[in-house]
């Protein structure tokens, strides 16, 4: 846990534990001060019981008093590890390669900032002290109970252990089952999910019911997973009351073994029996506290498995960039034994556009992410501004690339805060200039105004608006190098022509485009044609049509195909 509080927070730990030790004490010392109190009530002198009201009212105060110093100090832990998380499990995201952020990953990162890190924060406030004040409590009573009466002072510190281990017991008999079900309801709730956004394609195809579906199928292994959590549970919490319920007779009976001797009087037994209620009452808060407390160890259990994810190496010293071009030299990319490139050699003169052109799963956008260091390559170098990319401090690479992918991502809000989300600082006038060029001032004019909500990631807005903003999002960012994955393939052919005659009018920018279409592809300076993993040609695009080989195929079989019709 030390991990995840800050220096800065740790002063607050010392006083922390200072606070639960004088709560438990001055619990311990209200329960123990009813024993004359009561003894002296039921006496032939009730006066004498005064003293003792003043201790236990002493004794009660002081615990509220250390009580309530430990919700400050509880509070302040708290919200220092809360931020510590946060920020600790963004900075890591952030250098997390993409390769390793699968969708298991980010499911696992939401549910870790969404609500590991609140349960974390709730562990300090609301679990901690209570936990740390009945682990002390029973011990504390069972000793002092020794100079009261030794049999059963014996028996009440034996019975801490043993309860104690009854409760650990049953709850790893919980925790068994309880990470199962909690893997089968992950999954049924990604499955829910993914049903909820199919119901078009479901509904088309007839599929109306859940019989046979992925959501079917994880639903059933949820219920499966959840009776044998509930078999689990059952023999625990059964174990935890059999050993409640025997130490509880056995004090009592000692308690009524010592009135039937005449150790004690009725007095004294009414008096032990409260005190003997007031040690069993901590064991009844850890048994209610230990759902709480496996639900904590699951949000850690995240923090961590996220804080474990490998991160891209960050160099002592920041590289210098020169000219904007791009390099591979002799570069291999194998992702878990995969071979995605192997032997990739290439350079993109600075101000030049190239488009990377081949068969879908060839590696063309693999290319682009290896320029921006969305993965580390496996052999060979990438150089951008003639320093390798793993030179860079992240920003700095950053700073220099600006990507436009073929999924769009929209944040709820309007369509200019969308736009200048690439520079913050930018200006209205720079907003709208390049809204222009990439014609999303068409989308304003359709929704009436600039601060329009574009919806969940950008539902209120068409497949095609959605790349426009996404286009002018790259031009604001006055990136020199500019990286474009199939940017183009949802917009109509007018749209695309203006926004190719925008990006050629944004001077001395170099553009790698990942591209299908032939208009796209015609104006290129430069074709790299990749197949196999391997770049098979590159060169202007008339030079490689003249030497006749795999482009001047593939430009052939794209032009038949405009003329394809039903």
């Amino acid at each position: 846990m030390s991990l995840l509080v800050p220096k800065e927070a740790r002063r607050h730990i010392a006083p922390y534990v200072a606070w639960v030790i004088f709560a438990a004490l001055a619990r311990a010392a209200a329960a123990l001060a009813l024993l004359p109190l009561l003894g002296a009530l039921f006496s032939a002198g009730p006066q004498e019981a005064l003293p003792w009201l003043g201790v236990l009212a002493a004794a009660i105060a002081a615990g509220w008093f250390a009580e309530s110093r430990l919700i400050v100090r509880a509070f302040d832990l708290g919200f220092a590890v809360a931020n510590r998380t946060n920020h600790a499990l963004i900075d890591h995201l952030l250098a997390v390669p993409l390769g390793e952020f699968r969708a298991k990953q980010q499911g696992e990162a939401k549910r870790a900032l969404a609500g590991s890190v609140p349960e974390l924060f709730a562990a300090f406030v609301n679990l901690c002290g209570q936990i740390g004040i009945s682990l002390l409590l029973p011990p504390l009573i069972g000793i002092s109970l020794l100079f009261v009466s030794l049999p059963l002072g014996l028996v009440a510190v034996a019975a801490v252990p043993v309860l104690l281990a009854a409760l650990f017991l049953g709850a790893r008999l919980m925790r068994q089952s309880e990470a199962a079900f909690a893997a089968a309801s992950e999954e049924a709730a990604e499955r829910t999910d993914e049903f909820a956004k199919a119901q078009l394609i479901l509904r088309a195809a007839g599929r109306l019911g859940l019989e046979g579906t992925p959501l079917g199928n994880a639903v059933e292994r949820q219920h499966r997973a959840g009776l044998r959590m509930l078999w689990f549970t059952v023999p625990g919490t059964l174990l935890f009351s059999i050993v409640f319920q025997v130490v509880l007779v056995a004090l009592i009976g000692l308690i009524a073994w010592l009135v039937a001797t005449g150790k004690i009087d009725a007095a004294g037994a009414v008096a032990l029996i409260v005190v003997t209620t007031r040690y069993l009452e901590p064991f009844m808060t850890l048994s209610d506290l230990a759902l709480a407390l496996e639900s904590v160890r699951g949000a850690w259990r995240r923090t961590v498995d996220i804080l474990a994810l490998p991160t891209l190496r960050h160099p002592a010293t920041d590289a210098v960039a020169g000219a904007p071009d791009v390099e591979f030299c002799d570069v291999d990319f194998a992702p878990g034994g995969n071979v995605v490139l192997e032997g990739v050699s290439f350079k993109v003169p600075t101000g030049s556009t190239t488009a990377i052109v081949g068969p879908s799963g060839s590696g063309k956008s693999t290319i682009l992410s290896l320029i921006a260091r969305f993965h580390d390559v496996d052999g060979g170098k990438v150089l951008v501004g003639g320093q390798d990319v793993r030179d860079y401090h992240p920003s700095s690479l950053m700073d220099q690339v600006a990507v436009v992918f073929q999924t769009v991502q929209l944040f709820e809000g309007g369509i200019r805060e969308n736009i200048r989300i690439a520079r913050p600082s930018a200006t209205d006038d720079d907003v709208q200039q390049v809204a222009n060029a990439a014609r999303v001032d068409e989308i304003v004019t359709r929704l009436g105004t600039w601060d329009a909500a574009v919806g969940e990631r950008g539902s209120a807005l068409s497949g095609g608006e959605r790349q426009r903003v996404s286009i002018a999002r790259a031009l604001l960012k006055e990136a020199p190098i500019l990286l474009l994955d199939e940017a183009t393939s949802s917009l109509d052919t007018g749209n695309e022509a203006a926004i190719a005659a925008a990006l050629r009018n944004f001077a001395n920018r170099t553009v790698l485009i990942v591209a299908h279409r032939l208009e796209t592809i015609a104006h290129a300076d430069n074709i790299v044609f990749v197949e196999n993993g391997r770049v098979v040609e590159a060169g202007p695009r008339e030079s490689l049509i003249r030497a006749d080989g795999r482009f001047a195929a593939y430009w052939t079989h794209r032009r038949a195909s405009l003329a394809w019709q039903f």
